[in-house]
């Protein structure tokens, strides 16, 4: 159960928020989902939250609830912060428990950290929420540090990188003597377990690259405050705005599956387009959904949906993203569409009615026919 999480939340006059509010999300929720249509709004939800931890937005009662070990904590406008926050809860933690990262990932700086605080904004970790610009921590600085000076803590974020991918073999750090510089190397193996030439942050492809630039930020950022020897025993809250962008539907649904054993004590809020995450989902999550008009401005549900029994076409065309035409423009009238649940069972049954086509022939169809007439 993550230590740090979102309870419940009430946003007003934000952006094209007027007024939209979530109650008793459950304890225990470790992922939160947000959906709806582009432009309706996912973002400026996820903005909100890190205004709010960042810089005391204040919207005039407005508030979001959080459980930070065991205690209930509102952040609410400051003309309430002393009565409510400050006299009672240590908030730091949760000032620096929260990251945020949006739809630009792939990015990641050439820089050491320190010398991102004041050209890149580092000390405001949930910039790139707001500006695809911002380069993210490239983790390759400490993988570079630890590989000289510290092998065990190198080991530990190479074996947190193989774990998140799979085909990734090992990382090893090569010193150029004629740039008189260091390089990352990544070696990938294919499913016989050949192992492909070593290649560099940029030459992976673009799902592997957003994974250790993500997870890679993520981890810095986070240990910069939180001491841990296990990254397990990380705490936060993370945020991500189209959560499946660049990642294959098999990796969609592996990175969530991955992130909840690698880092149980995190709670994600992520926005999606794809049901195929929720299929990586742990039993203890939640569907938000958003929608927007010009009365109501965004508005945002907790859907009461076990989508834990579903199908990815039944989740489709559920509420959680309500895409009701499912039927491809490809299929001629002639075809009947296939029902069946995998792509495996629709082979089976094409070898299934090809031998008996090679069964039935001309003299066995009106056997069987002259049969029937009797009966």
């Amino acid at each position: 159960m993550p230590p740090i999480a979102l309870k419940s939340f009430h946003i007003k006059n934000y952006k094209g928020i007027i007024d939209t509010k979530v109650e008793n999300i459950p304890s225990g929720t470790q992922w939160i989902f947000l959906t709806g249509e582009n432009g309706i709004g996912k973002t400026s939800i996820l903005q909100a939250f890190v205004e709010y931890t960042n810089t005391f937005m204040s919207t005039k009662d407005s508030y979001l609830h959080f459980l930070h070990h065991k205690d209930e904590i509102y952040i609410t406008p400051p003309r309430r912060l002393k009565e409510y926050l400050i006299d009672r809860y240590e908030y730091e933690p949760l000032i620096y428990s929260m990251i945020g990262y949006g739809s630009s990932r792939l990015r990641v700086s050439d820089k050491m950290p320190i010398q991102l605080k004041d050209v890149f904004g580092f000390s405001n970790k949930n910039h790139s929420l707001f500006s695809n610009d911002v380069l993210l921590i490239n983790i390759e600085e400490r993988l570079k540090d630890w590989y000289l000076n510290y092998k065990k803590g190198f080991q530990k974020l190479e074996e947190l990188f193989k774990c998140l991918l799979p085909n990734l073999d090992k990382i090893i750090v090569e010193f150029d003597e004629i740039i008189k510089a260091s390089t990352v190397k990544y070696f990938e193996k294919d499913v016989e377990n050949s192992i492909y030439d070593g290649v560099t942050f940029e030459e992976l492809a673009a799902g592997y690259k957003n994974i250790i630039a993500i997870v890679g930020d993520m981890v810095y950022r986070f240990s910069l405050k939180q001491d841990v020897e296990d990254y397990k025993d990380l705490e936060g809250i993370i945020l991500i705005d189209e959560f499946e962008l660049h990642l294959h539907p098999k990796y969609q649904k592996l990175f969530v599956e991955k992130l909840t054993e690698l880092f149980p004590k995190i709670q994600f809020i992520v926005s999606t387009h794809s049901p195929i995450p929720l299929l990586g989902a742990p039993a203890n999550s939640v569907i938000i959904n958003v929608t927007r008009t010009e009365e109501e401005g965004i508005q945002a549900k907790l859907l009461d949906i076990d989508f834990s029994v579903l199908t990815p076409n039944t989740i489709l065309s559920s509420p959680i993203f309500g895409f009701q035409d499912l039927i491809p423009d490809s299929k001629s009238n002639d075809k009947m569409i296939r029902t069946e649940d995998t792509y495996k069972e629709v082979l089976f049954h094409d070898q299934l009615d090809k031998q008996i086509d090679e069964f039935l022939t001309d003299d066995r169809k009106q056997e069987l026919l002259d049969l029937l007439k009797e009966k």
